[in-house]
C-alpha cells in the first residue's frame, strides 16, 4: 500500500477532496469543492486550497485552465490511491461523508447545469434551446432549428455530453478578429 500522508487526521480530509472529484464525475473549481465541504466546521477555504496544493503536487489531481475558469480533475494515481484509502475508511464514517456530500451535490449542480429544452413548431417539426447556466448567470442560450425527432434527440445527447467544448469552440469562434 502507498502511504498518501503521515498525519491521520490531514489524511483524513485530504482524502475528501479525492472522493468529492471522484463523485462529481466532472472537473470542479475550488468554490465548487467548498460547497461540498460546507458541512464542515472545522475545514475552512484555505485549508482546502492547502489539500488541493499538495494533491496536485503529488499527482493525485490535475490542475488545468479551460476557459479562463481553474478546474481540478482526479488523476489515475488519484483513482487508485482513493480506492485504496477508501477501503480504510470504517464503513459508518463512509456512509456519513457519502450522506453530507449526496446533500450538497445538488447545490453544485445547481449552480452549474447543461440542458436542453425542445419547443415544438409544428406537427413534426422542432426548436431545440440548448443552455448553460453558472448559477442565476446563463453562460450560454442557443436555439436552433431542429426538424424532426431524430434531430432533437442527437442535439440533445450530443449538447449534454460536449456542451463545454461546443460552448468553448462558438466563443473561441465568435471572438477571434
Amino acid at each position: 500500500m502507498i502511504i498518501l500522508f503521515n498525519n491521520l487526521e490531514i489524511f483524513d480530509k485530504r482524502i475528501l477532496v479525492l472522493y468529492i472529484l471522484d463523485i462529481a464525475k466532472k472537473p470542479l473549481t475550488v468554490d465548487q469543492i467548498v460547497s461540498f465541504c460546507s458541512e464542515f466546521d472545522d475545514i475552512t477555504y484555505f485549508d482546502i486550497c492547502e489539500y488541493i496544493q499538495n494533491l496536485c503536487t503529488n499527482n493525485y489531481i490535475q490542475e488545468f485552465s479551460q476557459d479562463d475558469i481553474i478546474l481540478y480533475k482526479l488523476t489515475e494515481n488519484g483513482q487508485l490511491i482513493l480506492q485504496e484509502l477508501l477501503e480504510l475508511i470504517p464503513g459508518v464514517n463512509l456512509y456519513n461523508l457519502k450522506k453530507i456530500i449526496s446533500k450538497n451535490i445538488v447545490n453544485v449542480k445547481t449552480q452549474y447545469s447543461i440542458g436542453s429544452n425542445v419547443i415544438p413548431v409544428k406537427s413534426d417539426e422542432y426548436k431545440i434551446s440548448c443552455f448553460i447556466k453558472d448559477g442565476n448567470d446563463e453562460l450560454v442560450n442557443i436555439t436552433i432549428y431542429a426538424g424532426n425527432k431524430d434531430n432533437v434527440k442527437n442535439i440533445s445527447k450530443n449538447w449534454q455530453e460536449n456542451s463545454e467544448t461546443i460552448y468553448a469552440e462558438l466563443l473561441k469562434m465568435m471572438t477571434k478578429e
